[in-house]
């Protein structure tokens, strides 16, 4: 309750203006409450514990929690000075300690909050299925973040609530188009709301509630881990809570690793020093892992002072391509090369088939937008500058949405071959969206093995089963029929280029990002349109259903066959 409150005073101090009489009380309220937090932990440390590892095996959040307030109160001149020093944009002496008051007591609630879920049993795995709380966790994101980014102090110009829940949608979604300047609009605070969004979104409400109900909390139950492997699709259960963690770990390290690299290749001519280019590198390496397309640049990654910047942009571009290849295939492919090396490991169909198709799309991205686009985007650049842009053209069109060169100058048939790659996507389990590599290699197979005449659909050496046969052919279906009902809602409203539309349309489904200047301008209804698509492109179109329609009841029976005349 007490961190409830606190939490309360910190949103009025971070996200509202009020009278500057009223800052000592909330300052104090806060204090007094850390400090009776400290004082309680000892107690509980002093008089419940024999041994120290059973206190930090327990209550391992309040411990890190506590120590890490104890250490600012040591050091708390030494914390102030650094800041000082430093000039942290708007992180000063005053707001340092708050920052990390906050960040303390929104780790606690949250701590707090999966543990009265798991000791009331809220939600029971029996009543509710993973495809349902897949859908309702993405809500609660766009409507925290509605929340969060709606306070006065988040944005410097005043924001439309149809334009601020598009953004919304497009950074949890990853998605990255935008009806407004994010460079402009939104304040320090609100970019950062808006990359917590993107990494939220990028992994997954779900997986990283598990993640510290598992590892910070305690051991989760048996109804939530089940409902993770579902998520995950994972077969074992027991590999659940290592996928998990890897997951979780995977992603942290590679962001940060991403972003020292991008802050060590960091173009000269943007003139960015300082924390600015700290937080510059942080959000450009979250917003290419999560493959979201948002940047601070006004221009976007084809600013002239960043656009032809190789090195940096090679980092974007292996950011982009480890988050759209997949969790599943990463951890299978990490097993592989480093685990496994000397003996027999055998990769699984869905990293196999995901794989085969990400290569060949790349190179195919490759090979068209080069040769597309001689006399256009391409055209007086040398050689390599032709095949950088290609290559880069052919990633980040996949999910990612970032452009280095103006897209309103590319050909009519590059934008109609893009639609392919942006429709199809990432790979399953990754910050991507579209219909997925695998979903469109299933498909693929089903046709050949249909025309040879094969009962069963047979590839590697196994057997691919019914279920995710029928699954892809409805993802697909259900796919181009939302992208079909959107466009033609939007063409109804307005006046662009048809492939102007489709190509919007595409890109806001795959969850790419990239835009040929429609968005900003589209009308109020057009925007709601391709919100909803933003959102079926990340959730699937497939969950969602499954997720609102009750399933039947099998029968014990079976009616009688008639075939029916198709094709």
């Amino acid at each position: 309750m007490l961190g409830t409150f606190s939490i309360v005073t910190l949103i009025l101090e971070f996200g509202f203006y009020y009278p500057i009489e009223l800052r000592p009380i909330v300052k104090f309220i806060n204090s007094s409450i850390i400090n009776y937090m400290i004082f309680y932990e000892l107690l509980v440390f002093l008089f419940n514990y024999e041994k120290i590892k059973y206190y930090f095996q327990e209550r391992k959040p309040e411990a890190v929690i506590a120590i890490l307030v104890i250490i600012q109160k040591i050091f708390s001149k030494d914390i102030i000075f650094f800041f000082e020093t430093l000039e942290w944009g708007e992180i000063d002496a005053e707001t340092a300690p708050l920052a990390f008051l906050a960040l303390n007591q929104s780790f606690l609630i949250f701590s707090n909050f999966i543990s009265f879920l798991r000791s009331t049993q809220f939600y029971n795995i029996n009543r509710l299925n993973p495809s349902f709380m897949f859908f309702v966790s993405f809500a609660a994101i766009i409507f925290i973040g509605i929340l969060f980014l709606a306070m006065p102090k988040m944005h410097n110009k005043s924001i439309s609530f149809i334009d601020l829940l598009f953004t919304v949608i497009s950074a949890t979604c990853v998605t990255g188009l935008s009806t407004i300047n994010i460079s402009e609009v939104l304040s320090f605070r609100g970019q950062v709301v808006l990359m917590l969004l993107i990494q939220v979104g990028g992994l997954g409400l779900i997986t990283l509630t598990s993640f510290f109900s598992i590892f910070l909390v305690g051991q989760a139950s048996v109804s939530d881990t089940l409902m993770m492997k579902d998520l995950l699709s994972e077969e074992a259960i027991g590999r659940v809570k290592k996928l998990i963690r890897d997951i979780t770990i995977q992603t942290i390290i590679i962001e940060t690793l991403g972003a020292i690299y991008l802050y060590l290749t960091f173009p000269s001519k943007l003139e960015i020093y300082g924390f600015d280019k700290i937080f510059f590198c942080i959000f450009h390496s979250v917003s290419a892992f999560c493959n979201a397309g948002f940047s601070l640049l006004s221009a976007g990654l084809s600013d002239q002072n960043i656009w032809n910047e190789k090195l940096f942009l090679t980092g974007i571009m292996f950011l982009i391509i480890f988050g759209g290849l997949g969790f599943s295939t990463s951890q299978d492919l990490y097993r592989k090369i480093f685990i496994y090396r000397k003996q027999h490991y055998r990769l699984s169909v869905s990293t196999k088939l995901g794989l085969i198709i990400y290569i060949l799309l790349f190179f195919l991205g490759i090979v068209a937008y080069f040769n597309l686009e001689q006399n256009y985007t391409l055209k007086n650049l040398s050689f390599f500058d032709q095949l950088f842009h290609s290559l880069f053209y052919s990633v980040t069109t996949r999910t990612a949405g970032f452009n280095t060169l103006d897209l309103n100058k590319m050909s009519e048939v590059t934008v109609f071959f893009s639609l392919l790659l942006m429709w199809v996507g990432a790979s399953p389990n990754s910050t991507g969206g579209g219909i997925k590599t695998t979903t469109l290699a299933v498909s693929f197979l089903q046709i050949y093995g249909y025309i040879r005449g094969t009962e069963k659909l047979e590839v590697f050496n196994r057997n691919i089963p019914r279920g995710s046969i029928r699954r892809a052919s409805t993802t697909i279906v259900l796919s181009l029929f939302i992208i079909f009902l959107a466009i033609f809602g939007i063409m109804l409203k307005e006046n662009f280029a048809f492939i102007d539309i489709c190509f919007e349309v595409v890109s806001a489904y795959g969850t790419v990002g990239l835009s040929r200047g429609l968005t900003p301008e589209l009308s109020s209804i057009s925007k709601v349109y391709l919100c909803f698509v933003m959102f079926a492109g990340r959730v699937g179109i497939l969950t969602i259903l499954i997720a609102m329609i009750p399933k039947q009841t099998p029968y014990r029976y079976d009616l009688p066959t008639e075939y029916v005349l198709v094709g």
